[in-house]
């Protein structure tokens, strides 16, 4: 059984989520889209500079948004 990502994370993912961020969880990773209307762009940089580095947890960040049920697989269609 997966482990559940930390609080922590979990609030990031949902705080960026809240600001207008279009996340999906790929495989062990994540992508980010960040809007780039304001307030919200202002918003999301703040919550990222908080934050700090993100680099050691990515697969945290994919196991919360999977757990949300955003998840993009390789046979996924975008349009």
């Amino acid at each position: 059984m997966p482990r559940k990502p930390p609080e922590h994370i979990i609030a990031l993912v949902r705080a960026l989520l809240s600001a207008g961020c279009d996340m999906w969880a790929i495989g062990t990773r994540y992508s980010i889209g960040e809007p780039q209307d304001e307030p919200m762009a202002s918003q999301v940089r703040k919550i990222l500079a908080d934050f700090g580095s993100r680099e050691e947890y990515l697969e945290e960040i994919a196991a919360c948004l999977r757990g949300m049920g955003r998840t993009i697989t390789p046979n996924d269609q975008l349009h």
